[in-house]
């Protein structure tokens, strides 16, 4: 019976050996897919930078004339505004007062 149980601990004590083997290779797999999947992650951000910084670079002027433009358009507006309530004052009050009762039309509860 003595002899039974030593050999149970010496196939117990081999599994034991085999099963840490076993986790030290899932260890060292799962480190260099997570290093790998890092390598990919970051070449993968790489390329989405420099595709950003391309376009950036190819309508970056564009948009700052685009914005440009729109400012001049603006101010061109609040000029043209300002020149016409200056200009008929009763007209734009009968504008703003006929904007209102739309308005208000429009928003009536039934």
């Amino acid at each position: 019976m003595r002899n039974a149980a030593t050999h149970n601990g010496k196939d117990l004590a081999r599994e034991i050996a085999a099963l840490r083997q076993q986790l030290d290779d899932l260890s060292d797999t799962v480190s260099g897919t997570g290093s790998s999947m890092v390598a990919r992650g970051e070449a993968a951000l790489e390329e989405t930078l420099k595709s950003a910084r391309e376009l950036i670079g190819k309508y970056g002027d564009t948009a700052k004339a685009i914005a440009h433009d729109t400012a001049k358009l603006k101010d061109r507006a609040t000029d043209t505004l300002i020149e016409q309530t200056e200009t008929r004052p009763l007209t734009t009050l009968a504008a703003i007062v006929g904007i209102g009762f739309l308005a208000g039309w429009l928003c009536r509860r039934h």
